[in-house]
C-alpha cells in the first residue's frame, strides 16, 4: 500500500498545480480580453495588443481543456481514497473511473488541438512527439473507460455470487 500513498501524494500535488494554473489562467484571460496592453510580455511572438480574437479563443479553449484534466485528477483522488479504504467494488469506483476516462479524453483532445492551432512551433520531429503524446492521452482515457466496465462487471459478478 506504500505505492498507493505515494501515488495519492503525487496526484494531490499535480491537482494543486492544475488548480493554481486555472486560478491564474482565468483572470489572465479576462485581462487579455479586456485590457491587453496591461500584459507585459508577448504571446506567440506578438504583443498582446496585436492578438486577434482567434488567439484569445484558442487560449480560452486550452484553459477549458486543462479544466477537464483537473476534473479528471479530482476524481482520481477520490478513487484513490476509496482504494485506501479498501472499497474496491463500490459504486463510486465505477462512477469515478468513467468520469476520469471521459474527462481525460475531452481534455486531452481539446488541449492537443488547441496547442496544434496555437503554436507555429510544431514542425518535423516536434510533430511526432505531439502525435505520440496525443495518442497516449487518448489511450489513457479509453483505458479508464474500459476499466470502469471491468469494475462494473466484477461488481455485478460478485453480487451474483452472494445470491
Amino acid at each position: 500500500m506504500k505505492g498507493l500513498s505515494v501515488l495519492k501524494t503525487l496526484i494531490t500535488f499535480l491537482f494543486a498545480l492544475c488548480v493554481i494554473t486555472i486560478f491564474f489562467g482565468v483572470p489572465f484571460i479576462l485581462v487579455l480580453a479586456v485590457m491587453p496592453g496591461q500584459i507585459p510580455f508577448d504571446i506567440n511572438g506578438k504583443p498582446t495588443t496585436q492578438l486577434g480574437i482567434e488567439t484569445i479563443s484558442l487560449i480560452i479553449a486550452f484553459v477549458i481543456g486543462i479544466s477537464f484534466l483537473t476534473y479528471a485528477l479530482y476524481h482520481f483522488r477520490k478513487l484513490l481514497a476509496l482504494f485506501e479504504k479498501k472499497k474496491i467494488f463500490h459504486d463510486d469506483v465505477v462512477k469515478n473511473l468513467i468520469r476520469i476516462g471521459y474527462s481525460i479524453l475531452i481534455g486531452c483532445i481539446q488541449s492537443s488541438l488547441t496547442l496544434l492551432m496555437l503554436t507555429d512551433l510544431i514542425k518535423g520531429s516536434s510533430m511526432v512527439i505531439f502525435i505520440i503524446y496525443s495518442a497516449f492521452a487518448i489511450c489513457l482515457g479509453l483505458f479508464f473507460i474500459v476499466l470502469s466496465d471491468l469494475f462494473a462487471s466484477a461488481k455485478k459478478s460478485k453480487e451474483e455470487d452472494k445470491v
